[in-house]
């Protein structure tokens, strides 16, 4: 691996190769300038969640101006709330939790809002040269405007097939809940499996940390019932390291993929997602980050987002890092896309078109 040179690139031609994602949260993606938009139509609660006065005021004031000077002071919100809001995130894994709960759970509450959110993530996707990605979320968290799980994956899902590319959605239980909405989620999965492709558990690894017994019964079913179409991935590893009961339950289950998976010895294929890992203060640079020494030993990794907004990446730019600080080339690049293919979702004729796309990219 890493032996074909090739020229570097640069961010204009990284974009237009192709690239597989497999790890990214819905509500870790959204765009500041479609947040405001929302916020405005919903109303500034100040009283409920302070938002910054170089936000608000150049908003406000735009509505007051015209021509360049109203989008002069609208992108100067933009930019002060992205600014705010990667800053506050990532002060500590506890804020960037804190960040979604203030700032973009109240956002995704209806399901012309989830539409927007979920169409704006794919055109980014697009624009990034993303060919085939697979996009987890918690529609629990997304029912407490009123909404049922099945509005809510009627929302996310009419955008899905609309997208130029083919999505996969994953249904994530989260570790603070219980056996009981794992079984609705698993209901859900099943019921939607022509566009769900996996079923993962997600969130805060320090306060219930390793695999979960209870959830376990309710993947295994995910994955029986659909024959397999629905893959099996957790978030593991990214703030601690695994028990041996951990390694033993992943193994007997048969889990091929960890989400992070950084601070462990895995032969299972890890869901990397470098700058997330440096904004949430796991590693403290990318120069740091022990995904090189994976590659460079062989073991199956991949590249990935985790999400847009707190990190300020697309996919590219995660590729512009690891291609800088680790001299990463074409040859690099296409073996993660190709481990990403193999262990994904995507139905058989999707991967062989995804498969050509990919080699075509980087080979030719």
């Amino acid at each position: 691996m890493g032996t074909k040179k090739s020229p570097r690139l640069g961010i204009r031609k990284m974009r237009q190769k192709p690239k597989i994602l497999i790890h990214e949260h819905l509500d870790c993606s959204l765009r500041p300038r479609t947040m405001l938009e929302l916020w405005d139509k919903m109303g500034f609660d100040q009283a409920k969640i302070p938002f910054p006065a170089n936000v608000v005021g150049p908003w406000d004031n735009a509505k007051l101006a015209s021509g360049s000077e109203r989008r002069e002071l609208r992108l100067q919100a933009v930019q002060n709330y992205r600014k705010f809001l990667v800053g506050f995130a990532s002060k500590s894994l506890a804020n960037y939790v804190q960040a979604i709960v203030d700032h973009i759970l109240p956002l995704m509450q209806s399901q012309p809002h989830l539409r927007r959110i979920t169409r704006d993530r794919i055109a980014d996707a697009k624009n990034d040269g993303i060919i085939g990605m697979e996009l987890r979320f918690a529609p629990q968290l997304h029912t407490m405007g009123g909404l049922s799980l099945e509005q809510v994956m009627d929302a996310v899902v009419d955008e899905v097939k609309q997208s130029p590319m083919p999505i996969k959605l994953i249904i994530c239980s989260l570790r603070h809940e219980d056996g009981e909405m794992a079984e609705r989620l698993a209901d859900l999965a099943l019921a939607y499996n022509d566009h769900v492709g996996g079923f993962d558990l997600a969130a805060d690894e320090e306060a219930n940390p390793g695999v979960l017994e209870w959830w376990i019964p309710e993947a295994v079913r995910v994955r029986d019932e659909s024959k397999g179409k629905i893959e099996l991935t957790i978030h593991l590893t990214e703030t601690r390291k695994p028990t041996a009961r951990d390694e033993a339950l992943i193994d007997q289950y048969g889990i091929r993929r960890i989400g992070h998976g950084i601070k462990g010895n895995w032969s299972q294929v890890r869901e990397v997602c470098p700058t997330s890992n440096v904004v949430t203060g796991q590693v403290a640079s990318i120069a740091d980050h022990p995904i090189d020494s994976f590659h460079r030993a062989g073991d199956p990794v991949t590249v990935n987002t985790d999400g847009t907004l707190f990190t300020e990446v697309q996919l590219s730019d995660e590729y512009m890092k690891l291609q800088a600080v680790f001299g990463w080339s074409e040859a690099d690049f296409l073996q993660v896309n190709l481990t990403a293919l193999e262990v994904s979702s995507f139905s058989s004729a999707d991967k062989a078109k995804m498969k050509a796309l990919l080699k075509a990219g980087y080979l030719s």
